[in-house]
């Protein structure tokens, strides 16, 4: 058995690991060969989702960051085209940084983001073990690659026969079917 964690080997079954002590009934594995794996329209139904949120909370956040810039006082003297100019720009950085935030944080934390969940989906490495943040922040950086390439990095899904996408692929993931 080998420690998903550690990476420690041994011909014997071990609850916990003898080498970091990991407990391994606690963590995720699930077995790839058997699991049932996410396809193209259940996860463009679950990026909808994640999107969705992203929008309203962008447009929250630029709200405040607006309301911040026009009542902080740093602007009573600068013309209010200006203001919302300068709102505007705070929006746009906000939102250029809350979709990698979003998706690298709740694909490392748990494998899944809120459209994910909504769906049961999992997002887990080839081998069954957590994705990390590490990989899911890869994982994100694949979406602008397989977006590159005229969208083709997603349609793969759709055909490939192990239902991975480009970005899929560049980080060593797999989506599946939970429970």
């Amino acid at each position: 058995m080998r420690c998903p964690r550690c990476g420690y080997t041994t011909a014997y079954e071990f609850e916990a690991c003898p080498q970091c002590e990991t407990n391994l009934e606690s963590l995720k594995i699930f077995d790839m060969l058997t699991a049932s794996k996410g396809g193209f329209w259940i996860r463009l139904a679950a990026f909808v989702v994640d999107n969705i949120i992203i929008f309203f909370a962008t447009g929250f956040f630029a709200f405040v960051a607006g309301l911040a810039t026009g009542l902080g006082g740093l602007t009573s003297d600068v013309p209010a085209e200006d203001v919302e100019y300068l709102a505007t720009v705070f929006g746009f950085f906000i939102g250029i940084l809350i979709g990698p935030f979003f998706f690298t944080f709740f694909t490392g934390w748990d494998g899944q983001t809120p459209g994910k969940r909504l769906l049961g989906l999992r997002v887990v490495r080839t081998t069954g073990e957590p994705v990390g943040y590490g990989r899911a922040l890869l994982r994100y950086i694949g979406y602008f690659i397989s977006f590159f390439f005229l969208g083709l990095g997603f349609v793969m899904i759709a055909v490939d026969r192990n239902k991975r996408g480009l970005h899929d692929m560049i980080a060593g993931t797999c989506v599946i079917k939970v429970e």
